[in-house]
C-alpha cells in the first residue's frame, strides 16, 4: 500500500548512522527487518536501511508523532551504538512511499535480497535527479 503523503502536519526526514554492536548475521537482520516493517507502517514512517562493515545509515520520512516513535525504537535497540542523528527536516514529499524498510547490503537471505532489488529499482530514478532535500542527499551519497 503506497502511502501518498501528509495532510497538514507535513512530512519530515531524519538519517542517521550507528554502529553495529556486534556481528548481525542474516538471521538478526530478518528480523530487524521484519519488525520494523511492521511497526513503521503502523506508525506511517518510510524510509530506508543500508548497511555495510558493521556501519549503519537510515533515512526516515514521515509525520512527525511516528518519526518520534521510530527514533525511541531506534535509541533503545541493542543491536547498534554510536548512535548519531545527522539531519532532521521537513521535506516536499514522500521519496519511498511503498518501503516501511527498505534495505540495502550484499544479501544474505531471501528477504535481504527482495528488499534490496527494491532498494535497486526505486533508487535508480533518485540517483539522476538533484537532491531535494539534506536528507536525501545524504542517502544518495552514502549509496554512491
Amino acid at each position: 500500500m503506497a502511502i501518498s503523503g501528509m495532510v497538514g502536519g507535513g512530512l519530515m526526514a531524519l538519517v542517521y548512522v550507528s554502529s553495529a554492536t556486534g556481528s548481525l548475521g542474516p538471521d538478526k537482520i530478518d528480523g530487524l527487518l521484519a519488525s520494523s516493517r511492521r511497526f513503521n507502517a503502523q506508525v506511517e514512517v518510510t524510509g530506508t536501511l543500508l548497511h555495510h562493515g558493521g556501519s549503519f545509515l537510515q533515512y526516515l520520512e514521515g509525520p512527525p508523532e511516528g518519526l518520534d516513535r521510530v527514533w525511541q525504537r531506534v535509541v533503545a535497540s541493542s543491536l547498534h551504538h554510536g548512535i548519531h542523528e545527522l539531519v532532521r527536516e521537513p521535506v516536499p514529499q514522500r521519496y519511498f512511499d511503498r518501503w516501511h524498510m527498505g534495505f540495502a547490503e550484499a544479501p544474505a537471505s531471501v528477504l535481504q535480497s527482495l528488499s534490496q532489488s527494491q532498494w535497486r529499482r526505486s533508487a535508480a530514478p533518485l540517483l539522476q535527479a538533484p537532491a531535494a532535500s539534506n536528507t536525501l542527499g545524504l542517502l544518495l551519497d552514502f549509496w554512491r
